[in-house]
């Protein structure tokens, strides 16, 4: 897998549960603004459609607020999918669409969490696209960054602790703005993360020093780097843009203040998949007619195969004579064949 390579993402609708019920919106005197964070969501939408990933929508549930921030409920890191379980209970059943997608759609190598203490969230956990870090405090605690390590064995998986920052998710103050450049949020909070992060790390990173929440709130795919309008990151954190990012990378600003709160935007409105085809696809997409699975579980161990095990004939045979029991009394009023005897 190519490394922030997607072909896929899921995301969903903005609720209108979203403005007095969401986590974090108590921090918003009028509540969220419903209409400006939809249309936020829509820019996104048709940003991402623009770096070639096709999307798959869904209708949003007016049960969960905080339902269009799909990144929380899986992480995804080439065929497989970890399923989350929020750490917090107004989030957990968010998830049951989720793998519905993941496993019957896309059919993903979905993983499910197997410890019942176990407690993880999506926003804490950062790919570098060599390696994972999992931030271990309000939503995510032990036995979940673990869960991680055992769903990703091929990835050096290292937990931080994340207990003492501020910021409810690790990927609200550090996300990955290139192959190897990390943009890292303001705080002596996170510079304390951050020194874990390099203490523990198998590969060295450009740290992208931001001074603002907003300026680390990014999304790398696909050649793209999607980021805040000036405005939103200030002079400082947007100059820094044009100091570490490599030129061929495309950058897309968005307007985004609604949906932006708690540390909560870009990064987390979108589940971004590397999908690989299958034998499975392409069976769909050029067989048409009906299919029967079989397991050749042991016959295989001696060579065995379905073709071998049967010889299929096609056996057409033109008959030389006709031979009919059809007599008189049998012929009706209205039949119109007559006896080979009666023929002239």
């Amino acid at each position: 897998m190519a490394a922030f390579h997607y072909n896929f993402a899921i995301i969903c609708r903005v609720p209108n549960a979203l403005k007095n019920r969401s986590v974090g919106s108590e921090h918003y005197a009028d509540g969220i603004d419903v209409e400006k964070a939809k249309q936020e969501y829509a820019t996104v939408r048709e940003v991402l459609k623009n770096c070639d990933i096709n999307i798959i929508e869904l209708v949003e549930d007016e049960s969960y607020p905080d339902c269009c921030f799909v990144d929380d409920t899986a992480v995804v890191i080439g065929n497989t999918a970890l399923i989350a379980r929020p750490g917090h209970s107004s989030r957990q059943g968010e998830v049951g669409e989720i793998r519905k997608v993941l496993k019957g759609d896309l059919r993903m190598n979905v993983v499910e969490i197997q410890n019942a203490k176990a407690t993880l969230d999506g926003g804490d956990v950062l790919f570098t696209g060599k390696e994972i870090f999992v931030g271990v405090g309000k939503r995510t605690n032990e036995a979940g960054a673990q869960a991680v390590a055992e769903a990703f064995p091929e990835y050096a998986v290292s937990k931080v602790n994340f207990a003492n920052c501020e910021a409810l998710h690790l990927k609200d103050v550090f996300n990955m703005a290139g192959k190897n450049v990390m943009a890292v949020a303001p705080g002596a909070d996170v510079q304390g993360v951050l020194r874990q992060m390099q203490d523990v790390a198998d590969y060295p990173y450009h740290v992208m020093q931001m001074d603002s929440r907003m300026g680390t709130d990014m999304l790398y795919t696909n050649g793209h780097l999607i980021h805040h309008v000036r405005q939103e990151m200030g002079d400082k954190s947007y100059g820094m843009l044009d100091q570490f990012i490599e030129p061929e990378i495309q950058r897309v600003e968005v307007n985004m203040n609604q949906l932006n709160f708690e540390g909560r935007g870009i990064t987390g409105l979108a589940l971004l998949i590397f999908k690989m085809e299958t034998y499975l696809d392409t069976l769909d997409e050029k067989i048409l007619g009906p299919r029967h699975h079989t397991q050749l579980t042991e016959l295989a161990k001696v060579g065995g195969t379905i073709s071998s095990l049967a010889i299929l004939i096609a056996r057409t045979r033109n008959p030389k004579r006709i031979v009919s029991n059809i007599q008189d009394e049998d012929l009706g009023y209205f039949t119109m064949w007559k006896r080979s005897d009666q023929m002239n």
